[in-house]
């Protein structure tokens, strides 16, 4: 799978993959193993852990606000998370190796949920952020807004199944910008932002244990943003 958008369009993204599974015992006695092998495997480059009673961490930088890259493995839960992507190729590959290596030591896992989560700002035609906002009002019918109060910002949620995605405009230091990107290197200029939301849970009638099923809502989740970004990048 390429990627979905171009790089170009992109000023800041983040994709957050967790797999929730039945809790296993057995985890608190092996994830020194588990730990070693995925250290081993760079599946976070240049990462230092960090090791607790109830799971570890994998971070590109002992500094919260720097890390770009994390892995985080509980007793029933592994996540997956990177501003810093280098391919969207490459970060499935990474996910698909870390789910082998967790099933090597803990067996055939029972997954309840699999989550796909992609937050992003994303460049447009108009570059000033009140331009950007007079854009998604023409784009409602003019009913929804009050002439004595003028807008000043604005946040569309669409909730549908398995999934929702939030979509508005974004200023410079924009507080979205502030709380999800943090590190020093993100980019402040002003555009879109997109906070999209994908999962798929396990019934009684399906099993979602498999890569395939992975892939499909991170496969989801990609979508949703590149049609939100096709859509609005004239904006």
């Amino acid at each position: 799978m390429r990627n979905n958008i171009e790089k170009s369009l992109i000023l800041n993204r983040k994709i957050v993959l967790e797999l929730r599974f039945k809790p296993v015992a057995k985890f608190l006695d092996v994830k020194g193993s588990i730990l070693d092998e995925l250290f081993e495997q760079n599946i976070i480059k240049g990462g230092q852990w960090t090791i607790g009673d109830s799971g570890f961490k994998i971070a590109d930088h002992t500094e919260e606000t720097l890390v770009r890259n994390l892995l985080v493995m509980e007793v029933n839960r592994f996540a997956l998370i990177s501003s810093n992507i280098q391919s969207v190729e490459s970060f499935i590959s990474d996910v698909f190796k870390s789910y082998e290596i967790i099933k090597t030591h803990l067996g055939n896992i029972t997954l309840n949920r699999i989550g796909c989560r992609i937050q992003g700002t994303y460049k447009t035609k108009s570059r000033k952020f009140n331009q950007i906002l007079k854009k998604f009002e023409e784009e409602f019918p003019s009913t929804i807004f009050l002439k004595d109060f003028p807008t000043t910002d604005l946040r569309l949620q669409i909730v549908y199944q398995n999934g929702t995605y939030h979509v508005g405009p974004i200023q410079e230091n924009d507080n979205f910008l502030n709380k999800e990107f943090r590190h020093p290197e993100r980019n402040n200029d002003p555009g879109i932002a997109i906070d999209t939301d994908n999962y798929l849970l396990r019934t009684d009638n399906q099993e979602i244990n498999s890569k395939s099923k992975i892939k499909d809502v991170i496969t989801a989740s990609l979508a949703v943003e590149k049609s939100l970004v096709e859509k609005l990048k004239d904006f």
